[in-house]
């Protein structure tokens, strides 16, 4: 392996003074670093980490006291010369690094929090997404304070795993700790009144599990401890316990590796002494493990350029060898288990070898072990270099060793451990950051960065669909918040066009667009029930080709049907996903048969719906056509943002998710979606007025040339002015009823 191009300068060898140098890629294996107090194992995770920032790897850093909180100061440069350092390297990294200090619960530095209602990726296999949904369910156990290594926590852990997985797969709102807790106390009434809203007599239970294919959720606890359970979560929806869920940026990998400016490289530092409770630290290190977890699977499989580094240090409270199993441990050992192949180095620190869990460490491929003088420890190193097959020679001289001298043990640089003496930090050392000192080094610009990521901004989530069918749930696919978007019914994320689903929007609608969608196919609906019935009469009487007349019906039925089951399968998002799939296909053939329709009623004297019903008809041509042309405009509007986000916005994310009922969008998305549909419907109104504005000109201008009506606008009684107020009538008609149907749908929202 010796003919990997060395690139990160980590120090020089003590044997021979020269430069120690390693690939980045590398630490894909993964990497250790042990060493007692004082044996300089933080400056060597700094030297790490500068040269990952250099070689452009964004970092995760978990920093439980503050030790690397001091990367965001910078070293002398009499200081680096001094030592015999890189200046050069040196002003790179200065140049590069994005050094942020997220502080939960406080404002010191940039403010972080928990979002625990984060749903699993919808890509996963059977096995990822058994095991993501459990660690949420482990989360939230964990939170209520059970212990899941005694029989009580399991079950109370297997019992939320099932609750969140069921009533997210049957659009039940999942969305806070409210919702949790009603839902973890009486799952068969928050179920029942979910999906019978309408029907005075409820049916049972039992028949209820039958039909959905749930288990008997009222049994699986002894009765004191769902009441229990529920007050235990209700807890954290007040008080001080918000702080953790609400007050800042929520935890999302995407964005912590997101530079601030353009050419930065983002070093996060989580620094934990914000937190005083350990429980909350424990919760906290899991959480932010489990949406590293979740970011890896969603990520491609990779063997190129790492990705991340994900470092931890003192990790001895939360990998504790077993049979201890804190809530962070589980997922730790599957981030070290996958995270390779996605691209992610994880790195972890510890000056207590005995007390971390040898078989998490002995996966860590390279391992930098400095002083230790306790024979336990002594025995431990021992036991891990016996694993790996290296040579015992080197243990002899781990208590002699001095600060920043450290023995490296990585098959893939040598055979034999190689003697390092770490080089000088870019960045100051010294001790560890207080809060005030945080406070002091976080810059304006990254709270203002952070302010635009906040939880104020980006925590609703009440209208995502989810996906758990891997998991044992038919969900459609999603990637924030746990509550289904109930066929469509609340969710104003997806500009999707469905046949009859605007019946439902009517009922919910919230954007303008949408129901002026509904209203027109329910108009419709109307004028295809009457052509048939006027069509089956006129072949009846041997006036119209049986072809057209059967046309003509199965256009119709197959609406119907549409109709039919959207509004008695709603429950059924597998069934509801199949439908989905014809709706653009159905809506233009609508489209197609209603101008069929209203050609048939001008040139085809033996066909005529009646009179006013002809005008009814041609209405609908119009609502119909004037929807299809918004919604291209629409869509072309997201096309352009498209453009800016390089292949990576809005419309691609519609088009993925055109199997699934909507896509799932992030926060600034939907509002660009709510933006442009606004800006649709002010446009179309700036459209309507302005040829008011002409037909009127023409009238007052014809008066004062005298010229009559006639003159203007053609024929005997002016037929075409007629149907040009026809037209603009019906389309302020068909915008007055969607404002009306929008305004009274919030009322009802906001009551």
């Amino acid at each position: 392996m010796h003919n990997l191009p060395w690139n990160m300068n980590l120090g020089t060898r003590r044997d021979n003074d020269e430069k120690f140098e390693i690939n980045s890629q590398i630490l894909a294996r993964h990497a250790a670093m042990l060493g007692s107090t004082g044996s300089g194992k933080t400056v060597m995770a700094k030297a790490l980490i500068e040269e990952c920032t250099i070689d452009d790897i964004p970092s995760l850093i978990i920093d439980p006291q503050g030790d690397l909180a001091r990367l965001c100061l910078n070293a002398k440069d009499k200081d680096i010369l001094d030592k015999n350092g890189d200046i050069s390297k040196a002003k790179i990294f200065r140049e590069k690094a994005d050094v942020r200090i997220w502080t939960p619960l406080r404002k010191k530095g940039l403010p972080i929090c928990i979002d625990p209602f984060q749903i699993p990726a919808a890509n996963l296999d059977q096995e990822e997404s058994i095991t993501a949904w459990d660690m949420v369910a482990a989360g939230f156990t964990a939170l209520a304070d059970y212990d899941m290594e005694k029989p009580n926590g399991k079950q109370v852990r297997i019992y939320l795993y099932e609750i969140l997985i069921h009533m997210t797969r049957l659009g039940v709102n999942v969305n806070d700790f409210l919702d949790l807790s009603r839902a973890a106390k009486s799952p068969d009434r928050i179920l029942i009144e979910h999906l019978y809203p309408d029907v005075e007599e409820k049916p049972s239970w039992d028949d209820v599990c039958e039909e959905y294919d749930l288990p008997d959720l009222t049994s699986m606890l002894p009765k004191s401890t769902y009441e229990e359970l529920a007050r235990r979560l209700a807890a954290y929806s007040s008080g001080i316990n918000q702080l953790l869920f609400s007050n800042g940026v929520p935890i999302d990998i995407d964005t912590l590796i997101k530079p601030s400016k353009k050419g930065k490289i983002p070093i996060n530092i989580i620094y934990l002494n914000t937190i005083q409770d350990e429980a909350q630290k424990h919760y906290f290190v899991q959480e932010i493990s489990r949406a590293l977890y979740s970011w890896m699977l969603e990520q491609q499989s990779t063997d190129n350029k790492l990705k991340l580094l994900f470092f931890m240090d003192e990790v001895a409270p939360y990998l504790p060898p077993a049979p201890r199993n804190p809530p962070a441990k589980d997922l730790i050992k599957l981030i070290f288990k996958q995270a390779r192949k996605y691209g992610v180095a994880s790195v972890l620190a510890t000056q207590n070898a005995s007390d971390v869990d040898y078989k998490i460490m002995a996966q860590a491929n390279t391992k930098f072990i400095g002083r230790f003088s306790q024979p336990q420890d002594i025995d431990k190193v021992k036991h891990l270099l016996k694993e790996d097959g290296g040579n015992l020679d080197m243990v002899e001289e781990l208590p002699n060793l001095g600060p920043g001298q450290f023995q490296v043990v990585s098959p893939d640089v040598s055979k034999r451990a190689i003697p390092l003496q770490c080089r000088w930090l870019y960045t100051d050392h010294g001790p560890p950051l207080s809060e005030d000192q945080v406070e002091e080094n976080t810059p304006k610009h990254l709270r203002n960065w952070a302010k635009d990521n906040s939880a104020i901004s980006s925590r609703k989530m009440n209208s995502h669909s989810s996906a758990a069918t891997a998991a044992g749930a038919a969900l459609s696919a999603g990637s924030k918040g746990m509550a289904a978007a109930a066929l469509g019914r609340e969710s104003n994320d997806a500009f999707e066009v469905r046949l009859m689903g605007g019946l439902s929007v009517i009922r919910d609608g919230k954007d303008p667009l949408y129901v002026m969608q509904g209203i027109a196919n329910a108009l419709a609906t109307m004028v295809l029930m009457w052509s048939m019935v006027v069509l089956g009469n006129q072949w009846k009487n041997g006036e119209l080709d049986a072809l057209w007349a059967l046309l003509g019906l199965i256009i119709t039925l197959s609406v119907f049907m549409i109709i039919g089951l959207e509004t008695f399968l709603n429950h059924d998002m597998e069934m509801q996903k199949k439908i989905s799939k014809f709706a653009r296909l159905n809506q233009y053939g609508l489209f197609m048969w209603l101008w069929t329709l209203l050609f048939w009623e001008y040139y085809y004297t033996d066909y005529t719906l009646g009179e006013k019903l002809a005008m009814v008809l041609e209405v609908s041509v119009v609502w119909t056509t004037l929807f299809i042309l918004l919604e291209a405009v629409h869509r072309l509007r997201l096309g352009r943002l498209e453009i800016n986000m390089e292949g990576e916005g809005i419309t691609t994310k519609l088009k993925e998710g055109m199997e699934s009922l909507t896509a799932i969008l992030t926060k600034a998305e939907i509002h660009d979606m709510e933006a442009s549909s606004k800006e649709v419907m002010i446009g179309l109104r700036w459209l309507l007025d302005f040829s008011t504005f002409l037909i009127f000109g023409s009238m007052i201008w014809g008066t004062l040339f005298g010229r009559t009506i006639e003159d203007l606008f053609g024929g005997e009684n002016a037929p075409y002015l007629i149907n040009l107020a026809l037209w603009l009538g019906s389309i302020y008609l068909l915008i007055f009823m969607a404002q009306t149907i929008v305004i009274r749908n919030t009322e009802t929202i906001s009551e």
